[in-house]
This record gives C-alpha cells, structure tokens and sequence, in this order.
C-alpha cells in the first residue's frame, strides 16, 4: 500500500498547470479529499488529445481514453461500464500542447471556495474572449462580471464582426460608470470567424493605438499611461485548432513572428501582451513573442489547483490554458493575478458581486484572465 505518496499532497498541493515541479521523485499518483492526480509520461513529444493511437489511463475510478479510437482526437471517459463526459467527471490535465510529461486530475468531490475580488497595485488588466461577441449580447450577465472586476484596461478577443466601438464604449460607460476608450482591428473576411475582432478599451483619460503586424491577424495594440509611465497594451487572438503540424500550427507561428516585429519596432520596455492564443499545438508562438523580454503571468482558478481558461461540457476536449497575459518584468511587477470561474465561488461571495454560479460558463467558452500590476519604473 503506497502511504507515503498520498501524505505528500498534504503538504505540496499539486498544481495543473504542466510544471510539475510539485510531484516528488519516483510518485506518479497522489490524491487529497476532493481529487485524485496522475502523472502520465510518454516516450516522445506528443499532444494527449491528437495521439496518434489511443491512449487509456485508469485514475480513480474512472478510465481515460486520449485520442479514442473511431474519434482519433479529444477525451473520452468511462465509470465503470458508462460513458460519461470527461467533465462529469472532472478530468482537467496540463499541459495542452506537446509535451512529454503530463499532470491528469480527477475528481473525487466537488466544493466551492471564498474569495477576494480586491485590487491590488495600480492598475487591473483583465484579458477575455468572449464568444462570438457574447458580451454585448447579453450584457446583464457580463455586465455583472465586468462589475466584480472592475478593469482598468480591458483586453477582449471575438468581438464580432458588427460589433462596433461606440457599442462597447455605451456597455461599459452604462455597466461602470465614467467614459471608456475603445479600439478594435479591423474586420475582414466573408466568414463569420473571419470577421471577429479583439479590442483593447480603458478607463484612462487618453490611448494611443497601434497597428500590430497585417491582416488578418486579429490584434490591436495601444498605449496607455498610469503612474506618469506609458505602457503597450496588445489584445491578440491567434488562428484556433489544429495539432503540432497543422496548417493552424504554421499560421500561429507566422502570427506570432508579425506580433514580434511589432514589439520589436516600438523599442519600449514596457509591454501587457494577451488574448486567446489557442496553443493546442506547440509552444513556439508563445516562446515567440516571449524571448528573454517577458514574463507569464500565474493565474489559477479561485481554488488555487488549475490554470485552464477554456471548457466546454460539449467539446471532446477537456478545459485547457489558452489564454495567456505577459509582462515586462523589469518594470511591472504582478501584485496578484486569478482566473475567474464563477461557478468556483461560495454562495456568500456570489451574493455579495451579485453574481450567479453559472455567469462565466454561460457568457463563453473562456474564461477571465485578471491580473493587477505595479509600475515600478
């Protein structure tokens, strides 16, 4: 009977978000009162949910199939005889893209949690795709959202294509007082996902925009000072879906190189990059725009254990991290950051933001990437 592995989370939570620096040497199962966690390797570069055969892993009382066969890609799950959806039964693993090593989760209880929507620092940077322009189609649910947030500088990816400025400056003057300055890309394409937009809007009393690489990337990028200093905003949404040697994958990946050159050519030190990068593939794009210049900013859901910001109870997928925000480190610093997940909440903390448990899952498929930033230089 292994004792010792099962003590370990006690002291050492693990984390899913693909690091894996919270597994001791040698354990490979470990559970605490609400979940059961596997860490599953595999002998080359591989996404779980685009294997090439099927992979089943047994957790708890539930078995795992990666990339079932028939499908050939996403997640199945059985409880003893059943099929069940992955999500009933909890199955979150990390990290999405290719890898060698994963961290799979389970659940074995389900609980909600207390929690603080306090700013911190001088300002608040709330990044959101919002589905098909979902925000201004039902605004009395992301109207409360926006209000238990509370952003300074909004970062918002799929507006849709007939979505205008003016609108979302008339929501957000409407939902949180004061005046809004708004900017989107502009839209192109016959397609209705050709058409959306990202959007970058904020409180401050002035925004400068900028032109970030060439259609049809859907980025838009500003300046926008707090504390006396400007700081470049960049609100980007790369090409979805595809495996680590798609058509989608090469897109990301040029997409990316054009985000670059931008950054590049504005020779700042202080840059929030973030939006939906959709990295089902690889990390390269990321490690793209990142080089030596930036920091990922740490964001776990109100339980503090997972770091996705996208499900859907529909999808063969399980939720996964495609949502990311980076920062110059050397002059800002992240006084806090969270992923908002409503249905995570309390009841005692939904009722005071006025908010319901199904808020974020019924606005989008993605959820709220929150982080506050001191300026230090």
């Amino acid at each position: 009977m292994q004792i010792l592995p099962l003590l370990l989370l006690a002291i050492s939570p693990i984390q899913i978000d693909g690091l894996l620096g919270d597994w001791a040497d040698g354990v490979t199962l470990q559970e605490d009162a609400q979940f059961v966690y596997k860490r599953i390797d595999l002998p080359s570069e591989l996404c779980l949910q685009q294997l090439p055969e099927q992979k089943v892993v047994q957790i708890g009382e539930y078995e795992i199939y990666f990339s079932p066969d028939g499908k050939g890609y996403g997640v199945s799950c059985k409880k003893g005889s059943k099929w069940i959806s992955p999500y009933e039964a909890g199955v979150v693993f990390a990290p999405t893209t290719a890898a060698t090593s994963f961290e799979l989760r389970a659940n074995k209880a389900t609980g909600t949690y207390p929690f603080s929507f306090e700013k911190q620092g001088d300002l608040r940077v709330v990044s959101w795709n919002v589905q098909f322009g979902a925000l201004l189609k039902d605004k009395a649910r992301g109207g409360r959202i926006l209000k238990a947030l509370q952003p300074d500088v909004l970062l918002i990816q799929e507006l849709d294509g007939e979505d205008t400025c003016s609108e979302l400056e008339s929501f957000l003057h409407d939902t949180l007082g004061g005046s809004w300055l708004v900017e989107t890309n502009n839209s192109i394409g016959e397609k209705r996902s050709e058409r959306l937009k990202s959007a970058i809007a904020t409180s401050a009393d002035s925004m400068a925009c900028f032109t970030v690489g060439k259609t049809p990337l859907k980025a838009i990028g500003a300046r926008i000072s707090f504390s006396n200093k400007p700081i470049n905003f960049i609100s980007l949404h790369l090409r979805c879906c595809g495996g680590p040697t798609s058509d989608a994958e090469k897109q990301r990946g040029s997409e990316a190189t054009d985000i670059r050159k931008t950054i590049d050519s504005m020779q700042s030190s202080r840059f929030v990059i973030a939006g939906d990068w959709n990295l089902v593939g690889t990390t390269a794009p990321l490690l793209t725009v990142t080089k030596n210049d930036f920091a990922v900013v740490q964001a776990y859901q109100p339980d503090g254990r997972v770091h996705a910001t996208w499900s859907d109870e529909t999808s063969s997928f399980t939720p996964g991290r495609l949502d990311l925000m980076l920062y110059s480190p050397l002059s800002l610093e992240v006084a806090r950051s969270f992923v908002l997940d409503t249905s995570d909440l309390d009841s005692d903390t939904l009722i005071a933001q006025e908010l319901l448990g199904e808020d974020t899952a019924l606005l989008s498929d993605h959820l709220p990437l929150v982080a506050d930033f001191r300026v230090l230089k």
